[in-house]
C-alpha cells in the first residue's frame, strides 16, 4: 500500500527511479475471450496465406510437400520421431565430432510421434500439426502479452499479424521447434508479469525440453523471482520458481547424454554445430564477410541482409525497449539475453533471424502500437502482402538456398 500511495501522491513519484517503476508492472487487464480468439484467427489467416504461397512456389520448383517438409531441421526432428536418437557420436579423422541428431531436444519429436499415433497422419503432417498448434497457442500469448503491458486490443492484433508474416515465419509452419518453444516462452513471460511463479516455472521447464535457447528464459525467471525475493515478495512460490526453472534444461542434457553413455553427450554433439559461446568473435567475422561482399554473386547472399538487420535492428530494439517505461524490465532482459546469445554463438550464422523468431513479438511492441492506428485498408495490405512475401522467401530458404536457414 505504501508503494501505491507514493505513485498517487504527486511530486514524490518523480523521485522514483526507472528501475523501481519497472519493478512492479501493473496487473494484466481482464480480457474478453473473443479478443484472444480473434487474435488466433488472425494469426491462422495470415499464416495460411504464407504457407499456401510456400507450397505453390515449392511445387513450381519441383518440390512436393513431402519433400519440402523434410528439409533441414524438419528432417532431423522427423527422423528422431521415427527412429529415436543415435547411440553414439560420430567422429571424423581429425577427432572432431560430426553432425549428430543428438543436438536436437526431445519434446518436439515426442509430440510428433504422439500426434501420429492419435491421428494416423504421416510423420511430416503430424509435425505440421504440432507446429501450427504451438504457434496458435503462442499467438494467443502474444495478444495477452501486449494487453498485459497496457496495449490496446488493436496493438495486440497488430503484433500477432506482424509476427505471422515476418520473414522467417516459415519455422512456425513446418516441423521445426519454434512454434512449441514460442508458446512456452510467451506464456511464461505473461506469467512472470502476473507474478504467477509456479506457472512461469512450469512453462520454463517445458521450454527447456524444446530448445537450448531456453537458457534465456531460465535466466529471466531466475532474475525476476530473485528480485521478488529481494523485495520480500513472492514467498515460497518465488523460491520454487527460482529452484525449478532450470530443471527442463538439465533434464534434457542428462537424457540426451544418457543416449551415448556420457553426461556431457549433448555438449560434445553440439561442438559439431559450432554453437559454443565465443563472445561474438565468430559473428563479427561473419558480418565482416557479408558487409564486404566476400561471397557476392551467390543466390544465398539475399539472406545476408536479414542477418545484418536482425543483429543491428535487434540491438536498436533492445535499447528502445529499455528506454520505454511502459515495457517491464523482465521483457527487456529476455530480449537482451536472446540477442547476446545469438551474437555470442558463431554456428549457423544464416539461422540467426530464425533464432530470434520466438522473441520477436517483444520487439514488435515498438511497431504494433503505432500500426494499430493505421487505416484498416493499410493494415490488410501490409499483413496480406507480408504473408505473400514471407511464403515466397520461405521457398528460397527451404528449397533453393545453400545452408540451413
Amino acid at each position: 500500500m505504501k508503494a501505491v500511495s507514493r505513485l498517487t501522491s504527486g511530486p514524490s513519484s518523480d523521485a522514483l527511479s526507472d528501475g523501481a517503476r519497472r519493478a512492479a508492472p501493473p496487473p494484466p487487464p481482464a480480457l474478453p475471450r473473443h479478443g484472444t480468439a480473434r487474435a488466433v484467427a488472425l494469426y491462422l489467416a495470415v499464416s495460411a496465406v504464407g504457407f499456401a504461397v510456400l507450397l505453390l512456389v515449392s511445387r513450381h520448383l519441383g518440390r512436393g510437400p513431402e519433400v519440402l517438409l523434410y528439409r533441414w531441421d524438419s528432417g532431423n526432428y522427423l527422423h528422431i520421431a521415427k527412429r529415436g536418437y543415435p547411440g553414439e557420436i560420430p567422429y571424423g579423422p581429425d577427432g572432431e565430432p560430426k553432425f549428430s541428431r543428438l543436438a536436437f531436444f526431445p519434446l518436439v519429436p515426442g509430440l510428433i510421434r504422439s500426434v501420429r499415433l492419435v491421428t494416423g497422419l504421416s510423420l511430416a503432417w503430424s509435425g505440421v500439426v504440432v507446429s501450427w498448434t504451438g504457434a496458435a497457442v503462442a499467438a494467443a500469448g502474444v495478444f495477452r502479452l501486449v494487453r498485459a503491458v497496457g496495449g490496446r486490443p488493436g496493438a495486440g492484433y497488430a503484433c500477432v499479424a506482424l509476427w505471422a508474416c515476418s520473414p522467417y515465419a516459415f519455422a512456425l509452419w513446418v516441423p521445426y521447434s519454434e512454434g512449441v518453444f514460442s508458446a512456452a516462452l510467451i506464456w511464461a513471460l505473461v506469467a512472470i508479469l502476473a507474478r504467477r511463479w509456479l506457472t512461469a516455472a512450469a512453462l520454463c521447464v517445458v521450454a527447456g525440453t524444446v530448445r537450448p535457447s531456453a537458457t534465456v528464459l531460465v535466466g529471466t525467471v531466475v532474475l525476476a523471482a530473485g528480485w521478488e525475493l529481494v523485495q520480500r515478495r513472492g514467498g515460497r512460490r518465488a523460491w520454487v520458481a527460482l529452484l525449478t526453472a532450470p530443471l527442463g534444461l538439465l533434464g534434457s542434457w542428462l537424457y540426451l547424454g544418457s543416449k551415448v553413455g556420457r553426461v556431457d553427450g549433448w555438449f560434445e554433439a553440439e561442438r559439431a554445430w559450432g554453437q559454443s559461446f565465443d563472445f561474438g568473435a565468430g559473428t563479427v567475422q561473419v558480418l565482416k564477410g557479408m558487409l564486404l561482399y566476400r561471397h557476392a554473386g551467390r543466390i544465398g547472399d539475399l539472406r545476408s541482409a536479414a542477418v545484418i538487420a536482425v543483429v543491428v535492428l535487434g540491438a536498436i530494439g533492445v535499447l528502445a525497449l529499455a528506454r520505454d517505461r511502459k515495457v517491464p524490465w523482465q521483457l527487456v532482459v529476455a530480449v537482451a539475453g536472446a540477442w547476446v546469445l545469438m551474437v555470442g554463438t558463431p554456428g549457423s550464422p544464416l539461422s540467426k533471424p530464425r533464432f530470434m523468431l520466438p522473441f520477436l513479438p517483444v520487439l514488435l511492441l515498438l511497431a504494433a502500437r503505432p500500426l494499430a492506428r493505421a487505416p484498416l485498408g493499410v493494415r490488410v495490405c501490409l499483413y496480406g502482402g507480408g504473408a505473400v512475401v514471407s511464403g515466397w522467401y520461405a521457398a528460397g530458404l527451404l528449397v533453393l538456398f545453400e545452408g540451413s536457414p
